[in-house]
């Protein structure tokens, strides 16, 4: 219990309040061959925020000093060539290129036993932690003989630590964000396998589940915010996140990027906690708002100005989302002023396959059956062969005075379109987008589909909630009365 109050705590805590040091670094080279250097700490783990701090280089030396309030990765930059550097508060390290060989980096003063350690750990596994080659070897491996591989470099980059020579010297700090980086690059590389197997086509619709004995050691008690300063552990974070929540949706893939991050952000909320939950919850919002809808959106942030009690992420994401939020609402009124039938209308506009809108007061004098589904919803597509038959059941002439009206409340136009040539239907076809936020699923209050609606010749709605296609010779009379 104090640990969670603890952690609750820091939340409420912005960054730039806790504690600081400096870290100060001292760079010399044989050869400069640029004027400048820099340093980018991480600090918030989402690289378009992260501040680098820069120097000039003067008789091939120069100098920095980085305010740090906790141990982390920083990314060293000479001639556009990144170094990757372990920065804990207090360092005063020295970094020296080209002493005697080309390239050749060395490390001096307090913190340099962990940098070189970090130096040749990363050269000695760079095919292991290297993301195109691990994706490559995915595309073409089976996943026993790949968890084998992960299995076995574990253990070698395991050994590499204990049986380091100069161990002793590394700081616990360190240690333990090396032995995280080993842990979490074994699980995450192992989450992914299925996820980038899916992902290489878009043929591809569903993902392989993992085998249960290789999901028995995965589990939330892995979260672990102290791991939060590794690459592999928010990489785990992010294929746990994705393979638990296709699981939810039975593997199959989403076509809907809106109810994606809604299914997401709740198997975060239902698997991570303290800082993981607020990170992964910032980092996703910011990598995919201009993909999502903007009740998604705000929702989502929203989601995580609650969890963190409108701290750090909060506010360092509010002016990307305001301006995200604008730019979809002034897309919205741009779309709305386009719309070119059925102004006056007290319904909300459809809009068909081919672009054009319209309401239900346009279907006047036809007696119309309004079918409410989507895509994605498996009880609405089980209905659709039912609804075969019921339009079988007319003959001609009653035909012509029906309209059979599938409204879709669908995100995403594209898997609407391409599940209406699939479903091979007959009948009118509209969308209004947004699944449960779309503006007829508000109108009416839809919680739930499929549902069905009966409106008269004159326009009016009879029935609001109407038989199934499914009940076969009730909706047939139901519709046959209204004919009359």
């Amino acid at each position: 219990m104090t640990r969670k109050i603890i952690s609750l705590l820091f939340l409420m805590v912005p960054f730039a309040m806790l504690a600081q040091d400096n870290v100060k670094v001292h760079c010399t080279f044989s050869t400069a061959g640029t004027d400048h250097c820099s340093i980018t700490p991480q600090v918030y783990f989402i690289d378009e925020y992260e501040k680098a701090f820069n120097a000039s280089i003067r008789n091939n030396e120069c100098d920095l000093v980085i305010p740090l309030s906790k141990p982390t990765i920083g990314k060293f930059s000479v001639n556009n060539q990144p170094v990757e550097v372990f920065l804990q508060p207090g360092d005063e390290l020295t970094l020296k290129f080209g002493t005697s060989t080309p390239g050749e980096i060395s490390f001096s003063g307090k913190g340099a036993a962990e940098n070189q350690f970090l130096l040749a750990f990363n050269k000695k596994f760079v095919e292991a932690f290297d993301d195109a080659g691990v994706a490559a070897t995915i595309l073409n491996s089976d996943i026993d003989a790949f968890e084998m591989s992960l299995y076995d470099d574990r253990k070698k980059q395991l050994d590499f630590l204990t049986n380091y020579p100069d161990k002793n010297s590394l700081s616990t700090v360190f240690q333990n964000y090396i032995t995280n980086t080993i842990r979490y690059n074994y699980y995450s590389r192992l989450l992914s396998f299925p996820i980038i197997q899916a992902n290489q086509s878009a043929q591809i619709k569903t993902v392989r589940a993992m085998p249960a004995v290789m999901l028995n050691s995965i589990d939330s008690k892995l979260v672990n915010d102290e791991a939060l300063n590794c690459k592999s552990y928010r990489d785990f974070l992010n294929y746990y996140d994705i393979y638990f929540t296709s699981a939810a949706n039975n593997y199959a893939k989403f076509t809907d990027l809106s109810l994606s991050m809604e299914s997401k952000v709740v198997t975060a909320n239902k698997n991570f906690s303290g800082q993981s939950l607020v990170w992964f919850i910032a980092w996703y919002l910011n990598a995919n708002i201009a993909s999502v809808s903007q009740y998604t959106a705000k929702h989502t942030y929203e989601t995580l100005s609650l969890k963190e009690n409108n701290g750090t992420y909060t506010q360092l994401l509010k002016s990307k989302v305001q301006q995200q939020l604008s730019a979809k609402t002034a897309a919205a009124k741009e779309e709305e002023n386009s719309k070119s039938s059925s102004a006056t209308s007290n319904y909300p506009k459809l809009k068909d396959p081919d672009g054009k809108y319209f309401t239900f007061d346009d279907l006047k004098g036809k007696v119309v059956y309004v079918d409410y589904w989507a895509s994605w919803c498996g009880p609405c597509r089980m209905e659709m062969p039912y609804s075969k038959q019921l339009h079988a059941m007319f003959d001609e002439k009653q035909l012509k005075q029906i309209v059979f009206l599938y409204v879709s409340i669908d995100a995403d136009e594209n898997a609407w379109k391409n599940a209406t040539q699939q479903l091979g239907l007959e009948g009118k076809f509209g969308i209004s987008p947004g699944n449960w936020t779309s503006e007829i699923a508000k109108f009416f209050k839809i919680n739930s589909i499929p549902r069905y609606m009966l409106i008269n010749k004159k326009g009016e709605i009879v029935n609001l909630n109407a038989n199934r296609p499914s009940s076969g010779a009730e909706i047939y009379q139901d519709i046959i009365k209204l004919l009359d």
